[in-house]
Order: C-alpha cells, then structure tokens, then sequence
C-alpha cells in the first residue's frame, strides 16, 4: 500500500474530490456487497494509506467483522465478533456524525484488541455507517505509523463512508428484492405444477358417455385461443373443466387465474379486473395489476360471468376485441394475450331478452359452448368421482380412507343430487368424518335417495329433496348445518329455489 501522506491544503481537497469520483458509481455495483466493499477499498486504497480497511457491522451489543481488506489481515479475522460495552472508541464512534482517528494516546481499546497485534505507535480512522439517520456499522482504516489520519482526510472518509454505507444498504435490497422474487417463482412454479399434478391425479370423470363428450370437445378447442363458455347447473365442475382446457392447452406453463365475477364487490371489480395507477382514486397509493394483467400468457376464467355488472360488459367486450386493457386512471392502454373462458350456471340467452346481459358480448363469449351434464345424467361416473374423493380425503386427513359398500354406492347412484359434484364431496366428506369403521356410511344427512323415475319431473324431485333436506335441517337455511351448506348451493340460490317452488323454511321448524 502506498503511505504518502497528503502534501498540502490543495494536494487533499483534490484527494477528496477524487475521492468522490472514485467511489461515486458505488450505487451501480448490484447485489453483491462482497465485491462491492472490495472494490471500493481498492479505490480508497490508491488515494489514502492504510494496512487493514474492515466494515464492522452491528449485531445488538457486538460488532462483526463482516469485510476486511490489506497486509494486516488474518485467518479467522473476518466473522469475529467484537463488543461494544465497554469499549470507549466503538461507542464514541457509534454516535459520532462523521469520520474519527485515534492515535496510540488516546484513552481506550484499539477496535482490534486481542485480535490483532499492532506495534505501539499506529493510527487508527474510524467512521459510522448511517442508512435512515441509523448507523448500522463501522468503517475502519489502520496504519502502521503515526498521524496518518489529519483532520482532512477524516473530512473526505467521512465522504467515502457515507458513500459506502448508501451503497451497502442498496445492495442488501436489491440482494432481498432479488431473493424475494425467486421465492414468488419458485411458489408460482409450486402451485402450477400441484394444480397440473390435481389435474392429473383427479382428472374429469368421464365413464358416463355425457361427460366424454364433454372430455371429446376439450381435446378438441384446447390447442387453439378460441374463447369457450362453460353452461350447466351450479355444482357441475366448471372450475375442474376449466383447468384441465387450460392444462391441455399450449399455455399450461402459463399462469391459470380465476375469477368469481359474483363475489366481486361492485365497486371494486372494475379495478380488480383492469388494475389501475397510482392516484386514480382514493387509497390508490400504488398501481396495482389487474386479473388480465395476471393472467397475461396464460388463461383466465371468468367465473359466474353473468353477474358482471352491465355497465361493465362493454369494458369486457373491448378486451376481447382490442386484445387490450386500459388500467383505471391510465390513459394508456396495454396490449395483452390471454385465452379466455367464461362460465355461467344461469341462461344468458335468457338475460340477453330481458337486457341483462349484452347481446354482442354473449356472441363474443359464445364462440366454443360445452354444457356440462348435471350429475343425475351421468351416475356412471359418481363411482370415480366418490372413491377419487374418499383417497384424497384419507391423504389429507392421514386416515384410512373409507371404503364404498356396493349399498352405499346404490345410494348415491339413485340420489337425484340437485347439487351436483359439489353437493356430492360435501355428502361424502361428512360421511367420512362420521364413519367410524371401515366401511363408509352414508349417514342421516343424506335424505332417503329415491330412484329418478321417468313418472317424476324434475321439479318433482327437486320439491322432494328440499323437503327432506328442510326436514333434516328444520328450516334452517344457513351456518354449518344449514341446508344450503348440505346441497352445496350459496344460500341466496337456495332461497330463490325455494320461493319457485313455493316452499317456505319456516313451515319445517320445530
């Protein structure tokens, strides 16, 4: 190391202009605070003398030495811990607002003593480390000869260190924004291939020759970006459906987002869908992306599309037209790539007539329809879907999964299951907490199935399974118990079920 002092007034506030030149690009160094220390001290180096430069920073009471650099460095140096109690040089230094030296004479411990042997007459710089008025370290330079430091030269470390300690903090971000972006990749790619994995470990029943229809239609519009739209009854698997068009599709690695278009509140889903800027409306403190934005490259399913709002289906069709979102507050729009499927358990054809529902935006939507088959027109595949849902239940349970009797399998075939899929696993799941045996039993929260004779409408079967079902329940709607939590129906669907079929809870309390 060169140990030319600065020659005069001139020759050092040259020095620390340099200085700053030198060390100025700092803040471009990355994430790597390794090579960044090392690089800066071989700056310093070339323009103030020193035979050891650490950064020491703070762990509670101690000091570690997280860096060190020159001749005096030691095997076991770096990582040593040093306290702070105790020691008037490190404390005087921790609250000190610039650079500071210390000569053999003053009172205190040198920084290193006890782990470094220095010979009687020495100078020792130390500076503070401030990010956010907190200092955070120490910046250290030693010299094996006296008055090394003047008053100028802490003047231009002062400089340096707070350069330094800027830097540092920067690439401690920039090293956390980095680690946090791989954890969010990695979760991404952890939750897409657990969705692919459910996918294929419980694909779509399709022993029923209605359901391989539906399975025939998938395979064929999946390699394509046509837009499909999902009909049939609530609890039918439009969810499951969508996810496997989206898993057969050339857009498998490429993210799959859902939207529930019902359970939006009104005055957020504009945002929730498009996004917005920064300041478009109050509590906007920063832009956030909307679904389609999420779902850029990938597929978006817009779930219960017939509750979109009608003042909000132009934005829809727009999308869908333009290939373009505009972000609320933005008066830019943002080209996007998405596959789009709808689904609906309502008759948009019927809310076009009653103007509900635009018409140009249903054609839109209406280019690849699939209906999927209520559960009663295929019981060939409720065998599958319940023995599919007992081994999961006893994997997620760790229990021995239950066993389906050729009695309990007879049951659920000939049950009518207004609810569907969902009202099935809802069925089983309560089975399967309940059995305490083997064998799986259907117990009381299954009403008496009934086989679906031709002589029964299906307004016949629907009245008597809501009349067993209010008798279970004894009128009550809603909560655990509750007969829409049993049918797997929102209680809002079931109340308007009930008011068609003039059928009122309250006459079935006790």
């Amino acid at each position: 190391m060169p140990m030319t002092k600065p020659k005069d007034p001139l020759e050092a506030a040259l020095t620390g202009a340099r200085i700053v030149e030198e060390v100025a690009d700092l803040l471009t160094l990355g994430d790597n605070p390794e090579a960044l220390v090392l690089r800066a001290f071989q700056r310093l180096g070339q323009l103030v003398p020193f035979d050891l430069a650490t950064v020491l920073l703070r762990e509670k009471e101690h000091l570690e030495v997280r860096y060190a650099m020159g001749p005096l460095v030691t095997t076991g140096l770096v990582g040593s811990r040093i306290a702070i109690h105790g020691n008037s040089r490190l404390v005087t230094a921790l609250k000190s607002r610039s650079a500071r030296s210390f000569e053999e004479e003053d009172p205190g411990e040198d920084t290193f003593h006890g782990l470094l042997a220095f010979p009687d007459s020495h100078s020792c710089l130390v500076a503070p480390l401030r990010a956010s008025g907190e200092v955070f370290g120490l910046m250290t330079l030693d010299a094996l000869v006296c008055r090394q430091y003047p008053e100028s030269v802490e003047r231009h470390v002062s400089t340096f260190a707070s350069l330094l300690a800027l830097a540092l903090k920067q690439a401690e971000h920039l090293k956390q924004l980095s680690e946090r972006r791989q954890r969010l990749a990695d979760e991404v790619e952890f939750l897409r291939t657990e969705s692919m994995m459910g996918v294929m470990v419980e694909p779509l029943r399709a022993d029923s020759p209605a359901m391989q229809a539906v399975v025939d239609q998938l395979q064929q519009v999946a390699p394509t970006h046509t837009t499909v739209l999902l009909s049939g009854e609530t609890g039918t698997g439009k969810e499951k459906v969508a996810q496997t068009l989206h898993h057969l599709s050339p857009r498998r690695q490429q993210p799959f987002i859902k939207v529930n278009c019902g359970a939006l509140p009104g005055s957020l889903i504009e945002s929730e869908l498009f996004g917005h800027v920064r300041g478009a409306f109050t509590g906007a403190n920063t832009a956030r992306k909307g679904r389609f934005e999420l779902a850029d490259g990938g597929t978006l399913f817009l779930d219960e599309i017939g509750e979109l709002p009608l003042d909000l289906q132009p934005r829809l069709l727009r999308v869908l037209q333009e290939k373009e979102i505009d972000p609320v507050g933005s008066e830019k729009p943002r080209k996007i790539d998405i596959r789009l499927i709808a689904a609906s358990n309502r008759d948009l054809l019927e809310m076009v007539e009653m103007g509900t529902f635009r018409e140009d935006l249903f054609y839109r939507l209406n280019v690849f329809p699939i209906q999927l088959p209520p559960l009663r027109d295929r019981p060939q595949d409720i065998r599958a879907l319940a023995e599919g849902f007992l081994v999961r239940f006893g994997k997620e349970n760790r229990r021995t999964a239950p066993h389906l009797t050729k009695e309990a399998l007879k049951q659920l075939e000939q049950y009518a299951w207004p609810g569907n899929v969902r009202e099935l696993f809802n069925v089983l799941e309560r089975s399967a907490i309940l059995t305490t045996g083997r064998d799986l039993k259907l117990a009381a929260i299954l009403p008496n199935a009934r086989p679906a004779k031709a002589s029964l409408s299906w307004e016949q079967q629907e009245r008597r399974y809501f009349q067993d079902l209010l008798r279970i329940t004894q009128g009550k709607i809603t909560g655990a118990a509750g007969a829409a939590t049993l049918a797997g129906l929102a209680a809002s669907t079931l109340t308007s079920r009930l008011e068609k079929l003039g059928m009122k809870p309250a006459d079935f309390r006790a």
